[in-house]
């Protein structure tokens, strides 16, 4: 976590005015004005965690029983365990084979009558294919929901990711590109969408003992939020360190055989929250779990497509197998029969490494190194 003794005294002064919540305290709505500021978008809610954010997001649109919703499965288990929590139905995308981010052809042909919405996941700091996407929720009149979380600050062609579709959301958690420990932030252009987060977030209520909807206490603390003022203010510092580090390992890597770098898009401006690292198991003679075992210091970024966990193979959700056997849904689905072929390939090669603030040059040379020797007979 890249925190100063700017952060502490901010909490300091939350803690000496004694207002903790969003509902007695300023900084929460300071902190969304900035947010919204940032991104370019008319309105920011803050939340307790990027998850709240996404699960907030598919209820506002009012997405649930019967209803399907694609998504990669190449990504972190909240974005597709939100659809679930709206007794909602997952379907997996393949991803693109440079990017990682979700493939627009594999997303049409999973375009069903059922299908509500479409969740691109913009991966570690490079922004999925916008424009593509927002062609085929246009076509299909689907909403476009930003899963961001991993890239704030990430801009396709010129704009930020968050202010792209209907309804976007990020988290804050200390592995991102600013964090707040836990804390998370939908942002929207929709008032209407942006009324009905704000219901979301604090049981349903526009003021006290008046529910207008089904809620949850999903509410920013205001010690997160003083945390988060600081941080925005360094957003711009932290992404250039963290593009400069990535920068130096690409250089290197690309002297190196059978080791790929990260693909950046022509439309995209990163902000790199991971160096994800590419490598060829016929060049290297290596497997998967050799190559984490003899250069420790990578991360398994996701170690299988979403649709091969348990979670899904076995369909456990809530009790009596819904929302799968939903009779709003009529239909069975096996995600053990799922076949994406890129997404399969791409988990086998992918490794991540950290490029944060405080990755020191010497950590960055002890990376190369390692890859180096990988290639050495």
């Amino acid at each position: 976590m890249n925190l100063s003794d700017e952060e502490q005294n901010e909490v300091l002064k939350v803690m000496k005015s004694q207002m903790l919540t969003l509902l007695h305290g300023e900084y929460v709505k300071k902190f969304e004005e900035e947010f919204a500021r940032y991104i370019g978008v008319k309105h920011a809610i803050g939340v307790n965690t990027g998850t709240a954010a996404l699960h907030m997001s598919i209820a506002a649109l009012d997405i649930g029983p019967g209803d399907e919703v694609i998504v990669p499965p190449f990504t972190f288990i909240a974005t597709a365990t939100s659809i679930l929590h709206n007794n909602a139905i997952p379907i997996f995308a393949d991803i693109d084979n440079k990017s990682y981010t979700i493939d627009p052809e594999s997303v049409k042909k999973h375009i069903t009558d059922k299908t509500k919405a479409i969740i691109p996941v913009h991966l570690a700091g490079i922004s999925a294919d916008m424009g593509a996407l927002k062609d085929l929720a246009n076509d299909f009149n689907l909403y476009l929901i930003e899963d961001a979380c991993q890239s704030h600050g990430t801009k396709y062609l010129g704009k930020k990711v968050g202010s792209l579709g209907d309804i976007s959301t990020f988290s804050f958690y200390p592995s991102k590109n600013i964090t707040t420990g836990e804390g998370g932030m939908i942002t929207t252009n929709s008032d209407e969408l942006a009324e009905q987060c704000r219901l979301l977030r604090h049981h349903g209520e526009p003021e006290w003992y008046v529910y207008n909807r089904l809620g949850y206490n999903y509410r920013m603390t205001e010690i997160q939020a003083a945390i988060g003022r600081v941080q925005l203010k360094k957003i711009d510092n932290f992404i250039k360190i963290r593009n400069k580090n990535a920068m130096y390992l690409t250089e290197a890597v690309n002297k190196i055989e059978g080791i790929e770098p990260p693909y950046v898009p022509e439309y995209c401006e990163p902000a790199f929250n991971y160096w994800i690292g590419r490598f060829d198991p016929n060049k290297l003679g290596l497997n998967k779990a050799e190559f984490l075992n003899k250069f420790p210091k990578s991360k398994v970024l996701y170690p299988k497509p979403l649709y091969e966990t348990k979670l899904f193979k076995e369909k456990i959700a809530y009790p009596k197998g819904c929302p799968w056997s939903c009779p709003f849904y009529g239909k069975e689905i096996d995600y053990n029969k799922i076949e994406l072929p890129i997404v399969e390939k791409v988990t086998k090669e992918i490794f991540a490494l950290d490029i944060h603030p405080k990755t020191t040059k010497e950590g960055l040379d002890h990376n190369i190194n390692s890859m180096q020797n990988l290639i050495k007979k």
